[in-house]
């Protein structure tokens, strides 16, 4: 065997957490250099050599912009290959991945050298299974422990050869990790997307409006962050329930939910509401007072994601006494009724009395969750009740026949609230992960998904490099100000990352122009956490001048990004957030309501377990009375999924599998006795 030496890219051994797992990258080829050693024969004839060239296929799994080629002479051995002295730990990481490309399936091989057992050569957990396309496989070391000082690998192992003609095997991205799971910077940038939002928040649980990355200074706390940051811990708790990774999620979430509404009762307990229990945009976050020159107005869409996010976090920490209580301290007295105003339009913007509107605007717009909450606001003014029933039967129930705007952009029929002019992604975005009723009407979505396609063909159309490079949304102008840009309305061709993710739950796919636009972290969308450099996040850019760099990041904007992710089927699925965000008369405030759930009698005491539960539950009907037991489990809308007659005192309910989880109400009626309580399902 002939020996040849070559320099290659370098990256020096460096432990990074990516993701959940704690990974040690070997070799990415994308930094400067390292020494790999070419195994091939002694024959003059093998002409197989190694080097690093583009990435011949910048898709699926591996964006990057350099890989390693290995030239495989046909006239080479079976184990050509390339082997380096590396330190290669396997004390804590157990499984080695490598991507392949290659034009054939055959085994590969990693053998490892100078460590406690001597010499190790195994094939990968599951044979190749591709051809030309990238491919992570995966080598299992768990047997093994300590430091080897050489690794060899591989890639196109067959013996004999049996090639005809030279061919070319890509190589990359190899790592050493905790799990036999294939790691993508997708999970890096889910775990990212949170902790992103967790440097807005303070010490006493408030949350600010931006986080600086432009070393810039602090903006004061924003209401809509504080919704945001609540909704981002009920993430971080479900996905701790589901991973037990306490390195990426909290595994004391409930007690930050409890901080940041123990603060905001304290700040209402002192005037900081207006008469429609609504917070200003902006405040201190030490007192929850005016904080220099920025706005103090009382804007009803920024209160309208909080308060979404009040019940939402309600409906997730539904077995938390002490959340359930702050959250109905937060939501008592909140009016949304009042912001419906004459003219048939919508305040965007509520005076100090609650009562009057001073700046106002027509549907269609991000505006309907304002409608959805007035349409279930708890009140006992009728007037008030009514028209804001009158206003969602008008503007919203039925978005085909809705007295709005119908913007169409080639083909893609959207709703607006001005002729002619589009509206911005956000806009939907927010109506998808906020109002119920939007994800379940096949009319809203069938305009959803023509947002989508409308928003990718105009960057096409406005000339983008690559079919990746779109999303128009709001946030931060690279370069200074602000912006929220739509169709024809986007002079800086900014590229909005966050809209890609907020589609996500009806466009998986969208993944890889996230990867595209991260760039093994050197896109120019790439944006470091302050407080750890080494985590990336992705964020806005111009197409037309990507060296300019936006000075901060708006939790608000950037939260679609976080509710995108999280919506994937391998963290929490796209029913997540609609199995928490509908509105019911069981959600709101206890003192709300005069015992709507309950009739006058003294009600039932069911008992039900467990709870939570997967797929059955037994229900104690809480009386010896020989009647039937009329029992039901309802949605959060108070849509039936369940119903059973039976004459049992305790009954076995076997609920249907295809239930997404989430947060459910259990009624029973006995001989007209009737009470509900709340049930989960994981």
């Amino acid at each position: 065997m002939k020996l040849s030496k070559i320099s290659l890219s370098v990256l020096s051994l460096m432990m990074l957490l990516t993701g959940a797992l704690n990974a040690q990258i070997i070799e990415d080829y994308e930094g400067p250099s390292m020494y790999m050693n070419i195994m091939k024969s002694g024959n003059s004839n093998d002409n197989s050599s190694i080097s690093v060239v583009a990435n011949p296929s910048k898709t699926g799994i591996n964006t990057s912009n350099t890989v390693s080629r290995l030239f495989r002479d046909k006239d080479g051995i079976p184990w050509c290959g390339f082997w380096s002295n590396q330190n290669i730990n396997l004390d804590t990481n157990k499984f080695l991945h490598v991507k392949v490309f290659k034009s054939r399936k055959t085994p590969v091989r990693v053998k490892l050298e100078g460590g406690p057992a001597g010499s190790v050569e195994i094939q990968s957990m599951n044979p190749p299974a591709k051809r030309n396309e990238w491919e992570d496989l995966v080598f299992d070391f768990s047997g093994l422990y300590g430091t080897y000082t050489s690794i060899s690998i591989m890639p196109d192992f067959r013996d004999p050869v049996l090639l005809s003609r030279n061919i070319n095997v890509y190589i990359d991205d190899i790592q050493l990790t905790n799990s036999p799971a294939a790691h993508t910077y997708v999970n890096e940038l889910f775990n990212n997307s949170y902790r992103l939002i967790t440097e807005a928040r303070k010490s006493n649980g408030i949350y600010i409006d931006a986080v600086d990355v432009g070393n810039v200074g602090d903006k004061p706390a924003s209401i809509v962050a504080n919704g945001i940051g609540l909704i981002s811990m009920c993430i971080s708790d479900a996905m701790y329930q589901k991973t037990q990774d306490d390195a990426n999620w909290e595994a004391n979430a409930a007690q930050r939910v409890i901080s940041t509404t123990q603060k905001l009762i304290e700040f209402k307990n002192n005037g900081r509401t207006n008469g429609a229990g609504m917070f200003p945009r902006y405040f201190n976050y030490l007192n929850g007072g005016p904080d220099g020159n920025w706005s103090g107005e009382y804007s009803t869409m920024d209160n309208g994601i909080f308060t979404m996010a009040l019940y939402m976090t309600k409906h997730y920490f539904a077995n938390n006494p002490t959340i359930v209580s702050n959250v109905d301290a937060l939501l008592t007295g909140v009016d949304y009724t009042k912001a419906i105003g004459p003219n048939n339009q919508i305040a965007m913007v509520l005076d100090q009395s609650g009562n009057n509107g001073t700046v106002f605007t027509v549907p269609y717009n991000e505006y309907m969750l304002v409608s959805w909450l007035a349409l279930h606001t708890p009140t006992t003014n009728q007037t008030d009740q009514q028209r804001a029933l009158n206003f969602w039967n008008t503007y919203f129930a039925n978005p085909v026949t809705a007295p709005v705007p119908h913007p169409n952009y080639w083909g893609f029929e959207t709703l607006s609230d001005t002729s002619g002019v589009y509206v911005s992604s956000f806009i939907p975005q927010f109506c998808y992960y906020f109002v119920n009723a939007f994800k379940f009407n096949a009319d809203y979505m069938n305009y959803f998904n023509n947002w989508k396609e409308a928003d990718k063909k105009f960057a096409v159309d406005t000339g983008a490099s690559n079919t990746y490079e779109w999303g128009l949304g709001a946030g931060e102008v690279p370069g200074g100000g602000y912006s929220a840009d739509k169709i024809l309305v986007n002079p800086d061709n900014i590229v909005s990352p966050h809209i890609i993710g907020g589609y996500l739950p009806v466009n998986p796919g969208s993944s890889n122009d996230l990867l595209n636009l991260y760039n093994n972290g050197a896109g120019p969308s790439v944006y470091s956490i302050p407080s750890n450099p080494a985590k990336k996040v992705l964020w806005r850019y111009k197409r037309n001048n990507p060296g300019q760099r936006a000075n901060y990041i708006q939790v608000v904007d950037y939260s679609t990004m976080l509710f995108g992710l999280a919506s994937l089927p391998e963290h929490l699925g796209e029913y997540w957030f609609s199995s928490y965000n509908g509105i019911t008369a069981a959600s709101a405030p206890k003192n709300a309501f005069q015992n709507v759930l309950n009739n006058s009698e003294t009600p039932l005491e069911i008992k039900a377990y467990p709870n939570p539960f997967t797929y059955d539950i037994t229900v104690h009907t809480g009386t010896t009375n020989k009647a039937d037991r009329l029992i039901r489990v309802l949605d959060i809308n108070g849509l039936e999924v369940f119903k059973i007659v039976t004459k049992k005192e305790v009954e076995r309910l076997i609920l249907p599998e295809r239930l997404p989880s989430g947060m459910y109400f259990l009624e029973v009626n006995v001989a007209g006795k009737k009470s509900t309580s709340k049930i989960l399902k994981n």
